[in-house]
């Protein structure tokens, strides 16, 4: 049995919305190779799965894929939602590493957990700052010339509060429902803490960490993967493990 979790991060207090992201513990010896993953990923078309490829410790490397046919240096969402899982199966984690480099994370008391690493590290994401959050909900897509954006607005400047959307047609990306790297890219920007409503209720923290690093947060929740999925994810290690 290959143990893999549903996770979605950045839920409201409610535990609802949030960015799913698949959680794949690989057996020790038995992981699959990229291009096996990614097909995965293709085939589960969950917007991330994150391969824990190293047994869970303090720390702890992650290979993230994207539904969209490419392979994630650094995701904001992926790297907590896996903080969450490994929590959820009795791990504490200090250090998730994927591609682009260790992150450092914590759980708080409050439950909401926490990375922080470069915003570089974040996909180019340009941000368009709109009039009102009424113009932002009214959206069914990007404004004309627009292309791997974040739309934006203030709903209490004063608070640091944040409506926004974001979508990036050109990688074959739809709305995504709630984009903390894009969102940590916003936060450098105007060097103080946000809350963003992000999606259709995603709540998404972050804080300036100095140095270029941004403290990137949210709630998470663990739910069920699905018969399918969990289907999907023994039957490609099945095959990998036959050779």
């Amino acid at each position: 049995m290959v143990d893999c979790l549903l996770v979605h991060a950045f839920v409201d207090d409610d535990g609802a919305f949030g960015n799913p992201v698949l959680v794949v513990i690989e057996p020790a010896g038995g992981g699959l190779p990229q291009d096996g993953r990614q097909e995965l990923a293709d085939r589960l078309g969950i917007p991330a799965v994150a391969f824990v490829r190293s047994a869970p410790a303090r720390r702890t490397e992650i290979a993230i894929h994207g539904s969209y046919g490419l392979p994630i240096r650094f995701g904001g969402h992926p790297v907590l939602g896996t903080l969450e899982a490994l929590h959820h199966r009795g791990f504490t984690v200090e250090e998730i590493v994927p591609e682009a480099g260790p992150v450092a994370c914590r759980r708080d008391a409050e439950r909401v957990c926490w990375l922080t690493a470069p915003a570089t590290w974040s996909k180019p994401w340009r941000h368009l700052r709109m009039g009102s959050a009424a113009e932002i909900e009214a959206l069914s897509g990007l404004p004309d010339g627009e292309d791997f954006t974040q739309v934006w607005a203030w709903t209490d400047e004063a608070a640091g509060e944040v409506r926004a959307r974001l979508w990036a047609p050109r990688i074959g990306k739809g709305e995504d429902e709630a984009c903390g790297s894009a969102s940590m890219l916003l936060t450098l920007e105007h060097g103080r803490p946000l809350r963003v409503l992000h999606g259709r209720g995603s709540v998404i923290r972050t804080a300036p960490a100095g140095d270029g690093l941004v403290e990137l947060g949210g709630r998470c929740a663990v739910r069920p993967p699905g018969e399918g999925v969990t289907a999907e994810v023994e039957r490609a290690y099945a095959v990998a493990a036959r050779g």
